[in-house]
C-alpha cells in the first residue's frame, strides 16, 4: 500500500465514521496527509486528520482519533492503529500490504512513478554528484545479484511477498513507496519543483535503506542450500529496488549501469 493509497483509505474511513455518527463529512480536507514519522517506533506512517477536522466536527480530537483508530484497525492491509498525543494516528501496515508495493513496482517497471504526457526534466552534471554515483553503484550491484541468482536457479517469480516482514525489509519497502510522490513533484510544471535536489535526496535515503537491508537480510542461498520462498521474496524486493533506482536516475537524466 503506497502512501497515496493509504491516505485515500484514511479519508474514506474518516468519511464513513463521521457520517455514521451523524456528523458532516464536509469538514474533511480534500486530501489527507500521511507521512513517515520521525521516530520509527511510532509506526510506519502517521496522520493528523483527526486534529484537522475534530474542532469543525464538534468533537474532541482524541475522541475522533479513537473512532478512526477502531474503524481503520478493521481494514485489510493495516496491522495496527494507535492514537498518540493530542490526536495523531500512528499506522502500521500488514506485511501483505507492504509486499503489495513491491508487486506494484515490478508490474509497472519503468512506468512506476511515471506521469504520461509530462516531459521528464533533465539536469546537467548530476552524474558527478556522490549520491548519484552511489545510486548507480547499488543499481549495478543489484543487477549483478540478479545474474548470480539466475546462475543458482533462484527467481522472484511467484514470490510470497507477505514473507517480507523483517524490520529492514519494511523500511526499504516504505522508501520505495515514496517514489511516486517524489516523481510527481519533479515532473510538475511549477518551476521551483523542477530541481534535482528532491530526487537526489530521495536516492540518498533509498541507498541507505538498501544498505541497512543488505546488512541484515541475506538474499541468496549459501553452500548447498536450495532456493526457498524467503529467497524469492527478497529477490523480488531487490528487483523492485533496482527498478526504482533506475527510474530515479532516469528522472535526473543519469544512466543506470548494469555493471561498474
Amino acid at each position: 500500500m503506497t502512501p497515496a493509497a493509504l491516505a485515500d483509505l484514511v479519508r474514506s474511513v474518516a468519511h464513513d465514521v463521521l457520517t455514521g455518527r451523524g456528523l458532516d463529512p464536509v469538514v474533511l480536507p480534500a486530501s489527507v496527509t500521511v507521512e513517515r514519522p520521525r521516530v520509527p517506533e511510532h509506526g510506519d506512517y502517521t496522520t493528523n486528520v483527526a486534529l484537522q477536522t475534530a474542532t469543525m466536527a464538534g468533537v474532541p480530537p482524541r475522541e475522533l482519533a479513537g473512532w478512526l483508530a477502531h474503524a481503520l484497525a478493521q481494514r485489510h492491509g493495516l496491522h495496527s492503529v494507535e492514537v498518540a498525543g493530542p490526536g495523531f494516528l500512528n499506522l502500521r501496515l500488514a506485511a501483505g500490504a507492504q509486499g503489495h508495493i513491491v508487486a506494484q513496482v515490478i508490474a509497472a517497471g519503468e512506468g512506476f512513478g511515471a506521469h504520461p504526457g509530462r516531459p521528464a526534466p533533465r539536469f546537467a552534471g548530476v552524474e558527478e554528484l556522490p549520491t548519484v554515483r552511489d545510486a548507480q553503484y547499488v543499481h549495478a550491484r543489484l543487477a549483478a545479484l540478479a545474474r548470480n541468482a539466475a546462475d543458482l536457479g533462484a527467481t522472484h517469480q511467484g514470490a510470497q511477498l507477505d514473507l517480507l516482514d523483517h524490520e529492514r525489509e519494511g523500511e526499504l519497502i516504505r522508501t520505495l513507496g515514496e517514489f511516486p510522490r517524489i516523481a510527481a513533484a519533479t515532473a510538475s510544471r511549477t518551476a521551483d519543483l523542477r530541481q534535482p535536489h528532491r530526487v537526489v535526496h530521495y536516492l540518498e535515503h533509498l541507498v541507505r535503506a538498501y544498505h541497512r537491508f543488505d546488512g541484515s537480510c541475506r538474499v541468496l542461498p549459501m553452500g548447498d542450500e536450495q532456493p526457498g520462498p524467503r529467497h524469492a521474496a527478497r529477490l523480488a524486493l531487490c528487483e523492485a529496488t533496482r527498478q526504482v533506482l533506475a527510474n530515479g536516475l532516469g528522472l535526473l537524466g543519469a544512466c543506470a549501469p548494469e555493471r561498474m
